[in-house]
């Protein structure tokens, strides 16, 4: 049978980045020029048109991709947002995006480099997880019963959230299987916890798309599921396991403002304490991540309600309240 959007979820395993795999998130348009391969799949909101990350497509592409875009959104009075894009790509549309902010860092593990040599901590507590008897599992579909618990988790996990938050995606553990692998961690016989992976065939390696631990699961289970995938990845060869994108502590690199960029990063640093940034990627430090810039960038020259309304509905701002049977 053939899979909902299978080319696109084609062209993001052979030229996609982390963040290109939100474009799955929410119902995207798909622009392409004749006789190309690749495409920039994008979102209309409040006149802005919004990419997650770089143009899905091949090198030589790229140029006349993104100029035929740009050409097309002028001529259709979209103001243009690219969310979580690299450097490469940043530098490369300058002339197009004269408002240019370093927002986000994407977390690059290297399975090659485990941390457990690194930390007397993380040792500690995978050996504490084997003594209790957590066991790693690779799911194999299809098996609904193993995918109800998978989901129950996300649910229980997703209900346990409380204060402020943003959120990018979905828990669509199983909307596609196209270059997809699920892996979950078993306390004696109950599952709790779980991830998945997507091929990201351009980077050598691989997206975690999602890590979710119960709140009620023995102590040590995220440390065993993150450890024991670092392993079952070593021994693939692979050198790359990115988390995606976090958000930066401050802003340091603001272009685009003029005399505005200390409104802007005065701005942003209320909302990072707000939203506990910094907090939200200590659990990630301990693993040794590379952290790679990546950039919002803005065709207006100037930011106004659209803008501003259009960021807000994609990542989804919310405070949530633990209810009582949580």
């Amino acid at each position: 049978m053939r899979e909902a959007n299978q080319r696109e979820r084609e062209l993001l395993i052979h030229y996609g980045s982390a963040a290109s795999e939100a474009m799955f998130d929410y119902p995207c348009h798909f622009f392409h020029l004749q006789n190309s391969i690749g495409i920039i799949a994008y979102r209309v909101m409040n006149q802005c048109a919004l990419i997650f990350g770089d143009p899905i497509c091949p090198a030589h592409e790229l140029n006349d991709l993104t100029r035929a875009f740009h050409n097309y959104c002028d001529e259709s009075h979209l103001n243009i947002i690219y969310i979580t894009v690299s450097e490469k790509f940043a530098k490369l549309v300058q002339e197009y995006c004269p408002i240019q902010i370093k927002v986000c860092e994407e977390l690059i593990i290297d399975p090659q480099v485990n941390p457990i040599f690194k930390s007397h901590r993380l040792h500690h507590r995978m050996n504490k997880a084997i003594k209790h008897g957590l066991t790693f599992h690779e799911y194999i579909p299809f098996n609904q019963d193993i995918e109800n618990s998978l989901m129950e988790i996300g649910v229980k996990w997703r209900n346990a959230i409380k204060g402020p938050n943003l959120f990018l995606g979905h828990l669509n553990f199983f909307e596609s299987s196209l270059g997809k692998r699920w892996f979950y961690v078993k306390d004696g016989e109950q599952i709790t916890s779980m991830a998945m992976l997507s091929q990201l065939e351009a980077q050598g390696g691989w997206l975690l798309k999602f890590f979710i631990t119960l709140p009620s699961a023995f102590s040590e289970t995220s440390e065993f599921l993150m450890i024991s995938l670092l392993t079952m990845l070593q021994k693939e060869n692979c050198r790359f396991l990115t988390k995606g994108m976090a958000p930066v502590d401050f802003l340091e690199d603001v272009k685009g403002f003029g005399y505005s960029s200390k409104l802007v990063k005065g701005t942003y640093k209320l909302i990072s304490l707000i939203f506990k940034f910094k907090k939200r990627k200590e659990y990630w430090q301990r693993y040794y991540p590379n952290n790679v810039p990546s950039y919002l960038l803005i065709s207006h020259p100037r930011i106004g309600l659209n803008e501003i309304s259009a960021l807000l509905k994609v990542f989804r701002m919310n405070y949530s309240v633990r209810s009582p049977q949580s």
